[in-house]
């Protein structure tokens, strides 16, 4: 079993029975283009049926490219933003320029992931090895009728391979590289008896260090990742199946690559205080593989996921579906200084970032249920869904910061503050939706629906500054202990009404016209309270619901069966937009509502088989965001130091400007070419070229936190036995070894904002760093297959 049946147009237009969405080397010598073949609607129907733009990629495609990370999906996608450490760590994941990252835990998430229709609780969870995957779909746009979770800029739908009862296969493959990449990953499946099978996957990921720490002595960035999953089919008839699946993730990350730019008034201050004969910090050029943190954190990562999906035919019209998910991930990063003294001797060249020390423990659980009935004829397709959620988070961060520096006869000592965030989150939450399509004609097909979605959250969260004076993580918490059992509860309900409404017209068999409009909705929340002059925790107001509403027309057709092609128009407003800023006095993000943004563009994606042998693909975005009215957006670092800001709220007006972390211009274009020898042996050789454009960093469009637009191109040669049983493939990603930025941040080395301001003295200027993006790779890839695995 799986989605309801190919509906009838699919049937009467093809009598394909599975899809191959992208070429694979198995593909060469054909003649026309296969159908693709999606659930993105919850049942069966080819791309061309779906009023709406979906990028699909099979496991074919996966293979291929060598795609075996979660973040590598932005890479191969247009339109699509996807970065962060190897364990999700900073992980920022945007679609048509929208989107958040996971350093504010108080803010839900844009895009919606999900695992064989279960909602991730965290996008952090995301960021694992991309095995024993049978496909992806990437919705663009708000979701609101077809998922449980509601999601407002788009949805990442992973689908793994599901057990089978026809027989026994399963695959062994390795993949090696350089920086001492290793690759391993095995699965099979195991029929037992007619009614019972199981199927189970397992990979290990490791990779050496990429920089050298100056500080330390010691490198960076290497990480070693395990991780498994067990299916178990239970189907004693064909309209019944229940699938019962555990999956893990384990992962370990070494210390981090990102290296300072600039460094702020603080840590200036404080370096010629300890070493005046050094008094300039030097920085580092971020592509010389060396880094400077002296307190380079360990994080450790680990995610269990239990599901269960239920299907139940009734009769040949309706179906009922149950989807049940508990998920855990707990996450702990130690950021405690590794420096016997944490500061640089004067013959040190580069200054060091080492003026902090910090523990991060999150602990996220979450329990989901889906519930679908379904009903499905000639001329309707009808579902109607409950959703209910519930997700704990807890987040527990000591830390301390140099204040200054205190002369002694022995050498200086560094004064340090210390601090604590404690941040306790309770969402709940519960929705109603429903999705129909009505065939009006063999060319007319309506899509309407609705939804109802309220949520609850009750948090508890605070973070309290400046304890000691002298104070480190090897000092006991007491007073903080008590205040953060001051802390008060903060509970608030949002609630809204969504839906969809959309009509898909087929001009021929082939070739289909689209329009549409969705609307999505992302509750409000609660920042951390501070603690207050009176010594009181203070609570910023809740901010706003974030509303989302998405206008598109497009066209997908099929031309002579070697042609594919299909383009989207959109234009996506978005009221009370959550934006993501830094917490100048604290650590992590605050949530700020701009009253509106306004983001348009194109889209287009194309397979042509120009012959029987060359299969060129490809994919294009033009994506124009701005902020529509934003009038108190955060300064600069540099208005800060100028005092250009408002001399009342500190803040710019950007409305008319850009949005940050969204290039512009996004574009793939590949070309591949098989072949075969007289012995039946497939060989083929493919190349890919990725654009992608300029983009920002920060909300307050800092042009030194800027990205500059690159290019990476890749290179992929493989054979593959005649019954398909083995595979070998040399690969090169960024072969010529293009220097991008991925990832900038502020250093948080300015001191207090707050205080500066106070005294009337000129704002202190800030420090920010940056992380460069995977420098040219190479390797091999191994795979043998039996049973057709």
């Amino acid at each position: 079993m799986g989605y309801p049946r190919l509906t009838p147009r699919v049937l009467r237009r093809t009598a394909i029975a599975s899809a191959l969405v992208m070429a694979s080397p198995a593909f060469g010598q054909q003649q026309m283009l296969e159908e693709v073949i999606v659930t993105a609607q919850k049942r069966q129907q080819t791309i061309q049926d779906v009023p709406a733009s979906v990028a699909a990629i099979s496991a074919e495609m996966l293979e291929q490219t060598n795609t075996t990370n979660f973040t590598d999906l932005g890479k191969i996608t247009s339109g699509v933003n996807i970065n962060g450490g190897q364990d999700g760590f900073g992980g920022i994941i945007r679609i048509r320029g929208v989107g958040n990252n996971s350093f504010a835990p108080a803010i839900r998430p844009s895009v919606g992931i999900f695992i064989d229709d279960v909602p991730l609780a965290s996008i952090e969870t995301a960021f694992n090895n991309l095995s024993d995957i049978e496909r992806i779909e990437i919705l663009k746009g708000p979701q609101s009728t077809l998922f449980g979770r509601e999601v407002s800029s788009g949805a990442i739908a992973m689908t793994t391979r599901r057990p089978d009862t026809a027989g026994v296969d399963g695959y062994i493959e390795g993949n090696f590289g350089n920086l001492g990449l290793a690759e391993y990953r095995v699965g099979g499946n195991l029929p037992l008896g007619d009614t019972f099978a199981i199927r189970g996957s397992y990979y290990h990921n490791e990779r050496d260090a990429t920089v050298d720490n100056i500080i330390t002595g010691g490198e960076e960035g290497e990480y070693d990742k395990d991780g498994g999953r067990i299916r178990v089919l239970f189907e004693p008839s064909a309209d019944f199946s229940a699938i019962l699946s555990y999956e893990f993730h384990d992962s370990t990350v070494v210390g981090a690559t990102a290296v300072a730019q600039e460094y702020g008034d603080l840590y200036q201050t404080l370096d010629a205080s300890l070493n005046p004969d050094n008094s300039l910090l030097n920085v580092i050029d971020p592509y010389d593989d060396i880094t400077d943190h002296s307190n380079p954190p360990e994080r450790d990562a680990t995610t269990e996921f239990v599901y269960l999906n239920v299907e139940w035919m009734l009769n040949d019209e309706w179906s009922l579906t149950s989807v049940t998910g508990w998920q855990d991930w707990e996450f702990i990063a130690d950021g405690r200084e590794l420096t016997p003294d944490g500061f640089k001797t004067a013959d040190t060249t580069y200054g060091p970032y080492f003026l902090n020390d910090f523990i991060n423990e999150l602990d996220t659980e979450s329990f989901t249920q889906e519930l679908r009935l379904s009903y499905e004829s000639d001329d309707w397709s009808s579902l109607i869904g409950v959703f209910y959620g519930d997700t704990e988070l807890d987040n527990y961060t000591p830390f301390s910061q140099a204040i200054g520096v205190f002369p002694l006869p022995t050498g200086p000592l560094i004064i340090k503050s210390a601090g604590l965030s404690d941040i306790r989150e309770t969402n709940e939450e519960i929705a109603i939706f429903n999705h129909n399509i009505w065939t009006v004609s063999d060319r007319l097909e309506l899509t309407f629906g609705l939804r109802w979605s309220e949520v609850e959250k009750d948090d508890i969260k605070g973070q309290l500054l400046g304890v000691g004076p002298i104070a480190d993580l090897n000092s006991p918490f007491v007073p903080t202990t008590q205040w953060a059992d001051d802390i008060p509860s903060q509970k608030d309900k949002w609630s809204e009404v969504t839906g969809t409404l959309k009509a898909n017209y087929y001009l021929t068999d082939d070739l289909s016209v689209y329009a549409g409009w969705d609307r999505g909705f992302k509750a409000g929340g609660h920042d951390v309270c501070k603690d207050g002059d009176n010594g009181e925790p203070f609570c910023p107001a809740p901010f706003d619901s974030e509303i989302a509403d998405n206008f598109e027309v497009g066209f997908k057709g099929r031309f002579g069966g070697t042609f594919n092609w299909s383009g989207a128009l959109f234009y996506q407003t978005y009221d009370d937009y959550q934006v993501e800023v830094q917490d100048e006095e604290g650590i992590g993000n605050t949530i700020l509502n701009a009253a509106s943004a306004e983001i348009w563009g194109v889209e287009t994606d194309f397979q042509w088989l120009a012959t029987e042998n060359l299969l060129v693909d490809g994919n294009l975005a033009y994506i124009d965001a701005t902020w529509d009215d934003f009038a108190d957006a955060e300064c600069l670092r540099a208005q800060y130091q100028r005092e250009a800001c408002d001399p009342v709220t500190g803040t710019q007006d950007l409305s008319g400007a850009d949005l940050n972390y969204n290039s512009p211009w996004t574009a793939n274009i590949n070309a591949t070419w098989t072949d075969s020898f007289s012995n039946g042996i497939t060989w083929w050789v493919r190349g890919e070229v990725a654009y992608r454009d300029e983009l920002f960093f920060f909300p307050d469009l800092d042009p030194d936190l800027k990205a500059d637009d690159y290019t990476l191109i890749n290179a992929m040669i493989g054979i593959t036995a005649a019954d398909e049983s083995w595979e070998v493939m040399l690969w090169g990603k960024n072969i010529f070894d293009e220097e991008y930025l991925q990832e900038g941040s502020r250093n948080r080395d300015n001191g207090s904002i707050d205080f500066a301001a106070a005294v009337g003295g000129p704002l202190p200027s800030e420090g920010y760093r940056v992380t460069r993006g995977d420098q040219a790779t190479y390797g091999v890839t191994l795979k043998y297959r039996f049973g057709g695995g």
